[in-house]
């Protein structure tokens, strides 16, 4: 086994009694494999391994396996330290666009990756600041959005210092490249190859007639809001800030942290014709 995987930590959905069994497997297999494991506190609870327990706060780990669907996911990105540990990620979920492990295949794929078999894909991460507080890195997206649903939200958009716009919505939403098959695809927003250094604006539900843009990732993204007060920003569908102030104003830019999956082949665009473009083909 290779010096460099020594540690492991273990996160999973606990609402399903597969996604438990599998853990437990996982579990022996790691410690059988010379590797130490830190497992989630409530999934540490549930499986009666409290002694291993800890935050995913506090997970410094080699890698960590995931064993759940995106949304899984996007909440141990959400609190991972950073930089973060290499991600496994094992489908359990409804379409699991972000993993590439089927239950059936986690302890093969685990022994592949102790071997060195694996390639590593790497993602960018969204840096977000509300009036300079600067708030949790998004994976997916980071939406901006009034505090009540019925209420329009009126925006204007700045690159930089350039005003691009300005646009009643219910919220606009920026989103990366692995986000934008995510909330910015249902909203109307294209779909950007992962390999295109950029993000994109997308507004939901607009009021006025405002397309979703597309922008480079070295520049930094304002959304200031000119109605209502209090807003709510939302990231990665887990997180979310209320605020109540005039002049509000959400910057988005690249981070300088990223997301890495474990892979063991390129098929960005085979998981987007069968989970999401054409759910059901013959691809």
């Amino acid at each position: 086994m290779s010096r460099k995987f020594r540690t492991a930590g273990l996160v999973s959905r606990v609402d399903r009694e597969e996604a438990l069994n599998l853990s437990s497997e996982i579990i022996k297999y790691l410690e059988k494999s010379g590797v130490k494991v830190f497992v989630e506190l409530e999934l540490a609870k549930k499986l009666g391994h409290r002694n291993l327990g800890v935050s995913i706060e506090n997970m410094n780990v080699d890698f960590v396996v995931v064993v759940g669907g995106d949304g899984t996911i996007l909440r141990t990105c959400l609190s991972l330290p950073k930089p973060e540990p290499p991600i496994l990620a094992v489908n359990m979920g409804l379409r699991g666009f972000l993993t590439d492990v089927l239950p059936k295949n986690a302890l093969r794929a685990i022994e592949r990756f102790l071997k060195g078999e694996f390639i590593v894909e790497k993602h960018s991460k969204l840096a977000s600041f509300m009036n300079d507080e600067r708030l949790p890195d998004a994976l997916n997206e980071v939406f901006v959005t009034a505090d009540l649903p019925v209420k329009i939200m009126h925006a204007r958009i700045w690159k930089n210092k350039t005003l691009v716009g300005e646009a009643q919505a219910d919220g606009f939403m920026v989103a990366s490249q692995v986000g934008s098959t995510g909330y910015s695809l249902s909203a109307g927003g294209p779909v950007l190859d992962p390999q295109l250094e950029a993000f994109v604006l997308t507004p939901v539900c607009a009021l006025t007639t405002f397309h979703p843009i597309v922008f480079p990732s070295n520049c930094k993204l304002t959304i200031e809001v000119v109605k209502p007060k209090t807003i709510s920003v939302v990231i990665d569908g887990h997180y979310r800030k209320f605020v109540e102030a005039e002049n509000l104003r959400v910057v988005v830019g690249r981070s300088e942290y990223e997301t890495r999956f474990i892979r063991f082949k390129e098929d960005f665009y085979q998981r987007l014709k069968n989970r999401l473009l054409f759910s059901g083909g013959i691809c």
